[in-house]
């Protein structure tokens, strides 16, 4: 049943044989209930409507208190919730056009029908009633909400865009209705991946994910798009309906958390765990290309004692500064990592020989012995470092780090100040680095 419950008609007729003749039509429908109320003016009938709840209005145009079209401009005033159906004795299609046009949801002339058409005209007006609140909805969370939207047509010709989605892309409505939608296309995908796109949406109407667009200053940004296929009756796809958000800040916020979680705050460098994914890389990509890896092991000696004369605002600093001269004391394609407290590592990519290692261990011995300045005071330091090299000194990260850790301790009980190599024979004591 389309209706199941009782309709509340209010009836705004002056005429009583009308009236009458109205009300025993629809009292003869079974199926529904109708409950009629009636009104012989204009003034009683806003007075009805704003005193109580009704489902539809059966208006006379002509009314002891107003005459023709204004008289459902003046009710239209007080009920443009409620649907209108006008019943008039004045057989005039131009009139009829311009109730209509007023907000009327049908006009029927009295005397022409019979009292079918009267009761399927007050179902049909509450439906188009309800149907067009419904559109007025939509059509507001379209133009309000904050997410872009796009309408396109079967062949992907835009038809209407939001104001969202005007100010995300930084388009205007006519430079956009009439294109098609692939304009939006940035150079960061390739054919095959647009093509996978339309292949899912012929077999499931909808695809969903994330997508680079190119906005109108030419910036390339990243958007979650979902796109829904609009079907007709018998399925058949007339048009999609685009969604998108632009996720720029959420991919910052995602980039800024994987760099809290991998990068050392002190120093800018990257952290354990992330020189412990670095160090596996390497060593999988020097496997592959059949190339040596070095790997570093620094320790700065002595180091709590700088703790002990400057605080640890004096040792962070220490530990700042020995973080940029490390980074100067590579190449850019080579990784500088603290492990924490004042341990540091370097990885050194495409390592031809042992004797490329052994010139950048003594490079960061000489760099860390060069004179710090504190608080406007000198300070002199050290390091001891430890070198290996893969695949001879370690296949895996796990032996190849402590293959480096052990040389650094060889380097400390040799005297400090100096560098050795994993290679090196046991008991072997590595000289200090020429000043």
């Amino acid at each position: 049943m389309l209706f199941d419950r009782t309709i509340d008609v209010l009836l705004v007729e002056d005429n009583p044989g009308d009236s009458r003749l109205i009300q025993i039509s629809l009292s003869e429908q079974h199926e529904v209930r109708f409950r009629v109320r009636v009104c012989e003016d204009l003034a009683s009938a806003c007075s009805c409507l704003a005193a109580a709840r009704f489902d539809v209005v059966l208006l006379d145009l002509f009314l002891p208190d107003s005459q023709g079209l204004r008289t459902l401009e003046r009710l239209m005033v007080a009920t443009s919730e409620i649907p209108v159906v006008v019943m008039s004795g004045l057989d005039d299609f131009t009139t009829a056009m311009q109730a209509v046009q007023q907000g009327a949801q049908d006009y029927l002339v009295k005397g022409k029908g019979d009292g079918e058409l009267v009761r399927r005209a007050i179902l049909h007006a509450i439906e188009r009633q309800r149907f067009r609140r419904q559109l007025l909805m939509a059509e507001a969370a379209f133009r309000h909400t904050d997410t872009g939207m796009m309408v396109t047509d079967a062949h992907g010709v835009v038809v209407r865009v939001n104001p969202a989605f005007l100010d995300v892309t930084g388009y205007g409505a006519d430079e956009v209705v009439g294109r098609m939608a692939p304009f939006l296309r940035s150079d960061v995908h390739d054919s095959d991946f647009y093509r996978d796109i339309w292949k899912r949406l012929g077999e499931t109407s909808t695809w969903e994910g994330e997508i680079w667009t190119r906005r109108h200053n030419g910036e390339i940004a990243p958007d979650w798009l979902r796109i829904n296929g609009v079907t007709d009756p018998s399925g058949g796809v007339v048009g999609y309906v685009v969604v998108f958000s632009d996720i720029t800040f959420r991919r910052r916020a995602e980039e800024e958390l994987v760099r809290q979680a991998t990068t050392d705050p002190l120093t800018g460098l990257p952290n354990r765990a992330l020189f412990q994914k670095l160090l596996v890389s390497g060593l999988e990509r020097a496997r592959r290309y059949d190339r040596h890896l070095g790997l570093l092991f620094v320790d700065i000696d002595g180091f709590k004692q700088v703790n002990d004369r400057f605080g640890h605002e004096g040792g962070d600093e220490v530990l700042r500064e020995v973080a940029r001269r490390l980074r100067r004391t590579v190449r850019v394609s080579d990784e500088v990592a603290r492990l924490g407290g004042d341990e540091f590592t370097l990885l050194l990519s495409e390592v031809k020989t042992g004797n490329d290692a052994e010139t950048v261990a003594a490079k960061v011995v000489q760099v860390l012995s060069e004179a710090f300045s504190i608080e406007d005071q000198p300070l002199v330091l050290s390091a001891s470092v430890g070198v290996a090299i893969s695949p001879g000194d370690g296949r895996d990260a796990e032996s190849l780090l402590r293959a480096a850790d052990e040389a650094m301790y060889r380097a400390k009980r040799g005297g400090k100040n100096r560098y050795a190599l994993a290679s090196a024979a046991p008991g072997q004591t590595p000289p200090p680095v020429p000043s």
